[in-house]
């Protein structure tokens, strides 16, 4: 659980080292304030804390546990997934989780984004630690079963893992679309006149759309997770910059 706040803390260390070698300069689209940042980094820090202690009461699924599940009782959009187990699909969305969270380092290709990328360093991490924090405390309060368990291919071990209890919502779905919306959104306040927007701003909805689908595919997911995921991260993603935009 605690795999996706490591890559946001690992992608705040690099955007930190980068942005230390850069000059601040030009004009500046964000200005992160000390009450915002308190606020935000409160609630991030919030969120991850009590999921943390939360997570330890957690136990998992028992053999018994797993036999009483009814696939009756499981909405009709959401029944796809149970019929999909696929490796494959989940080690691919995986590796498509990795790449989005190195795309807010495509801002450093042109001039404004080096000038202000110091700034948005600090609202990157603000947006990353609150997604991660909602996506665990999320997980552990609503304990539902993964997709697999009502899948009679899956293995019994993998369905008795805690792990198994972590299907609400999708955190690969949140995570890769807060990083890539918010990689829009910063693209998009650095050039407001770019017409290249609406081909950043699909870009950003495809990836998570990909790994959305990818999740249901591996059985990871039901259909109702990977879309509050989506939502989630995407609210998240065009919120915390906007709060830290010059003017607002």
């Amino acid at each position: 659980m605690s795999q996706r706040l490591y890559f946001s803390r690992i992608l705040f260390l690099l955007l930190l080292l980068v942005s230390g070698l850069l000059p601040a300069q030009g004009l500046r689209v964000y200005d992160p304030s000390g009450s915002t940042n308190a606020v935000l980094l409160g609630i991030g820090g919030s969120l991850t804390v009590s999921s943390v202690m939360l997570d330890r009461r957690v136990k998992p699924m028992t053999e018994e546990d797993i036999k009483m599940l009814d696939l009756e009782r499981i909405w009709g959009i959401d029944r796809f997934s149970t019929r999909h187990l696929s490796l494959p699909a989940d080690e691919f969305t995986d590796k498509l989780l990795v790449t989005s969270f190195a795309s807010p380092f495509l801002l450093l290709l042109d001039e404004p984004g080096r000038d202000n990328f110091d700034d948005m360093a600090l609202v990157v991490f603000q947006g990353a630690l609150i997604n991660s924090g909602l996506i665990n405390l999320t997980k552990v309060l609503a304990k539902r079963p993964r997709p697999y368990n009502y899948n009679p291919d899956a293995p019994l071990d993998t369905k008795m893992r805690k792990s198994s209890r972590y299907s609400f919502f999708s955190g690969h779905v949140a995570t890769s679309a807060y990083f890539s919306f918010t990689t829009a959104k910063l693209y998009s306040d650095l050039h407001p006149d770019s017409k290249a927007r609406p081909l950043v701003w699909a870009t950003a909805a495809l990836i998570p759309a990909t790994v959305a689908y990818g999740r249901m595919r591996a059985g990871r997911h039901f259909f109702t997770d990977v879309l509050v995921g989506f939502v989630a991260g995407t609210a998240i993603a065009l919120t915390v910059p906007s709060l830290h935009k010059v003017g607002n």
